[in-house]
């Protein structure tokens, strides 16, 4: 009997096994990129179904297989991977204990308001902040004037107010055409501390975002003045005391240095 010492006599056969593993990795790959692409699909359509000519912004799959995140203007929603279940809510991580939807939400709603452009707001600033608020106000709302005559504390505490107008009686009424004046004075600081103070101030018309204020305040959800985002995008309902708004900025700045801290580096 002769024994081959030298050489593969089966190469074939040798590279087939060894390429055999990355073919299946490959093509269990393929197979999870083409469902995916599918589920998107579904769930584009049936969202289209029901939102008609309101645009989706994303689509992303959520934490949970089979779910998806569709973002649609600052609302979330989720959506199964055949597109035929849709629910509105919270999506929590038991283990975790952490609200998965809320944050992003959040951060959408944030960018919505920054779109608008700080030269289309009356901002009151000290010369150094540590903290930014946008406030969407109403001229004639009593804590709204509560709130305004509080602002040297505002600046004081390093807390730069950022304005909005959310006229609440709608476009077209006196308190929008207050807040137009506001808006188009030479002086917008000096114009709404009048304003805000109930003296009348010129009336004034010009190019205005008031109409984009007021519909941006509806799509975020504002149902009341004065209504208090922080740069996170969390909305805070209601006047609040300049005292207690630099407490609540404070402790959110260390709440989040310890997560930060808490990650792995």
């Amino acid at each position: 009997m002769k024994l081959i010492t030298k050489g593969n006599p089966f190469p074939g056969f040798v590279k087939a096994v060894i390429m055999a593993p990355a073919l299946l990795m490959a093509s269990s790959l393929y197979a999870e990129v083409s469902k995916q692409d599918a589920e998107l699909q579904n769930v584009r359509a049936g969202m289209s179904s029901i939102l008609k000519n309101t645009e989706i912004s994303s689509i992303e799959p959520s934490d949970v297989d089979g779910l998806y995140e569709v973002m649609v203007g600052p609302q979330l929603y989720y959506v199964t991977g055949d597109g035929k279940h849709l629910f509105s809510g919270k999506l929590f991580d038991i283990e975790k204990r952490e609200d998965l939807t809320t944050p992003k939400i959040s951060k959408a709603k944030a960018v919505y308001i920054e779109s608008i452009g700080e030269d289309n707001m009356v901002i009151f600033a000290p010369e150094e902040y540590k903290h930014t608020i946008t406030v969407f106000t109403d001229i004639d709302c009593g804590y709204c004037r509560k709130l305004h005559e509080e602002m040297k504390d505002y600046n004081d505490l390093g807390i730069r107010v950022r304005y909005m107008m959310y006229p609440r009686a709608g476009v077209g009424s006196e308190s929008f055409q207050k807040a137009v004046s506001v808006l188009c004075a030479d002086d917008r600081n000096e114009a709404m501390t009048l304003s805000k103070a109930g003296e009348e101030i010129p009336v004034k018309n010009c190019e205005n975002p008031v109409r984009d204020h007021f519909e941006l305040g509806q799509l975020l959800g504002v149902n009341g003045t004065p209504a208090i985002f922080l740069q996170s995008g969390d909305m805070l309902p209601g006047y609040i005391p300049a005292k207690k708004m630099s407490s609540i900025l404070n402790k959110m700045d260390m709440e989040l240095a310890s997560r930060n801290d808490a990650k792995p580096q």
